[in-house]
């Protein structure tokens, strides 16, 4: 689908790292774009639905992946009898619930309601969505584009709007890290 000069669409933001196909931009190509519907009762239903599972993993202050990892490790220093780091793993879970806003979660919530080229906006499809948030974090301007949307987009976080500046999410993250088994797991 053609998004540019589309009146059905209105463009968001345009990259100034990347190109069309997520490519370091060199000059006369074209910019990758992000759009959105001008109309939001045209997005399909299966983007709301993708919303609200997000939406869901917003109130927990993760996301799939990041939850996933943590339940892998958990499992495994359970079979490994490391019951200390089980405890450190839940508690990392426990401080996610109690201070949920993550970055992450916001970014992928602003990617399920925004397109670029190419992609289909009848489908909400995960790859697509990962990919999108892949070249957001990739381009500061991008990510502090975005980053707004997504709290705007996220109800779960509504109440905590004026918790979520850059000094809380770096204390959150690196909170998160004391409550870690290593540095290299996503926060």
């Amino acid at each position: 689908m053609q998004y540019k000069d589309n009146p059905e669409f209105t463009l968001l933001f345009e990259s100034k790292m990347f190109d069309t196909s997520g490519n370091a931009l060199k000059k006369g190509n074209e910019p990758l774009r992000f759009y959105a519907y001008a109309n939001i009762s045209n997005y399909h239903m299966s983007r709301f639905l993708a919303a609200n599972a997000q939406n869901g993993y917003s109130a927990a202050g993760i996301t799939p992946d990041v939850m996933n990892a943590i339940c892998d490790k958990m499992i495994q220093a359970v079979n490994d009898k490391k019951i200390a780091d089980v405890a450190v793993l839940a508690n990392n879970l426990k401080y996610r619930t109690k201070y949920p806003v993550d970055e992450n979660a916001l970014l992928r919530m602003a990617m399920i309601y925004s397109f670029v080229e190419n992609e289909n906006p009848d489908k909400c499809e995960s790859h697509w969505t990962d990919w999108k948030l892949k070249k957001i974090l990739e381009e500061p301007e991008a990510y502090s584009f975005f980053l707004p949307i997504g709290l705007e987009l996220t109800p779960a976080y509504s109440e905590s709007l004026e918790a979520a500046s850059a000094s809380s999410l770096n204390k959150r993250t690196m909170m998160l890290e004391t409550m870690s088994l290593n540095t290299s797991e996503p926060q």
